[in-house]
């Protein structure tokens, strides 16, 4: 007889995972409490210049200040409830532009995200909101912000660290989570230098 708890298959069992649960729980509130630290070896500028695979259950702070080169960075497997966090450590302002991959054979979900314009400055950073992806499709963007399009072919996500106005100054944040296996949601924290304007690529693709 199935645990009422878990459901009758595999996914209700995942889905009621402690993990999973403390995952997501962790993932819609922005609070990383009971992840692991990524070695501050493997976190330095140079090192992220040269790309490295982000690990399940950790956070990474990155040094990167996208001045020296483009940075190619993987996830890693997407199996439910999977959570891993890339932290912008360092004001990455560079022009070089940073990349972040799925697995070979696994995709971003489909969706939108819409990434806000609010000129908070990194000095509030209290006040600074997560954007979400969405599997429904906004159709207006919001707090003067920029929509984001997210198909489920895509598996590549780029952002430029563009100079003077961006949003990937010390503090910014991404989140990965897995609800579905094969496929990320991801939440990005801004931390805006300058006026704060979306950085001049933001955006998701078919690599």
């Amino acid at each position: 007889m199935a645990n009422p708890l878990y459901g009758s298959n595999k996914f209700d069992v995942e889905l009621n995972s402690a993990k999973y649960i403390r995952n997501k729980l962790m993932y819609l509130t922005g609070q990383y409490q009971d992840l692991e630290l990524t070695a501050a070896a493997d976190t330095t500028d140079a090192k992220t210049d040269t790309g490295f695979t982000l690990k399940d259950g950790h956070i990474c702070e990155s040094l990167y200040d996208g001045d020296g080169a483009a940075a190619s960075m993987v996830l890693p497997s997407a199996t439910v409830g999977v959570l891993t966090v890339f932290r912008f450590s360092a004001q990455a302002d560079g022009g070089q532009t940073i990349t972040f991959t799925t697995a070979s054979d696994e995709y971003y979900e489909a969706g939108t995200i819409t990434i806000p314009v609010t000129n908070m400055g990194d000095k509030l950073t209290g006040l600074r909101k997560p954007a979400y992806l969405q599997r429904w499709t906004e159709s207006v963007a919001t707090s003067g912000g920029a929509i984001v399009t997210v198909a489920k072919t895509h598996n590549t996500l780029a952002i430029a660290t563009t100079a003077t106005n961006n949003q990937t100054n010390i503090g910014a944040e991404i989140a990965w989570f897995c609800d579905q296996k094969g496929y990320w949601k991801f939440s990005f924290l801004g931390s805006e230098l300058g006026s704060g304007a979306i950085n001049a690529t933001f955006e998701t693709s078919a690599a």
